[in-house]
């Protein structure tokens, strides 16, 4: 019998010191999970470490357009998240560039380039999201943002049921 799509969490590789794959199947249409991505309504209700609190998002998305979510930390410290989005393929797949504020978890150096690109596929009634990040300062920051998406796909998961 293969297994459910709530016994299939994250599956987490690092091809590279400067890089993160995930994969995550959900039970939601490839179209919602795709707007859990765009949509800021949708946004402050996944997006981020279950350490800190989403308070804000705002996402033009469109190539060339901009994002921003903010997470307060529980002492009350904002760490707000930006990026441009390079491309935009509804409901197929989202590139985009991520960058930090400010120092992050003493390993995520503020203002540093990466780049996030997501891929969704149909997969029976649900949604297979392939995600991946590049370009990360170092292997403790590539394990940091590890522990981050992880936290944020569960609270997707969650959110899609």
């Amino acid at each position: 019998m293969a297994p459910s799509i709530a016994d299939r969490p994250n599956q987490v590789t690092t091809p590279a010191a400067d890089a993160i794959r995930i994969t995550r199947v959900f039970a939601a249409p490839r179209e919602l999970v795709f707007q859990a991505w765009t949509r800021p309504d949708m946004l402050v209700n996944w997006f981020g470490c279950n350490a800190f609190a989403t308070t804000g998002a705002e996402a033009e998305v469109m190539t060339g357009g901009a994002w921003r979510v903010m997470m307060r930390a529980p002492e009350g410290e904002d760490f707000p998240a930006y990026g441009t989005y390079l491309e935009v393929k509804a409901p197929e797949r989202l590139c985009f560039t991520h960058h930090w504020e400010k120092l992050v978890a003493g390993v995520n150096p503020p203002h540093h380039t990466t780049t996030v690109t997501v891929e969704f596929f149909e997969e029976g009634s649900g949604t297979r999201m392939e995600f991946r990040q590049t370009g990360l300062a170092t292997e403790a920051s590539r394990d940091s943002h590890i522990g981050g998406w992880c936290d944020s796909f569960d609270k997707l998961f969650a959110q899609l049921k």
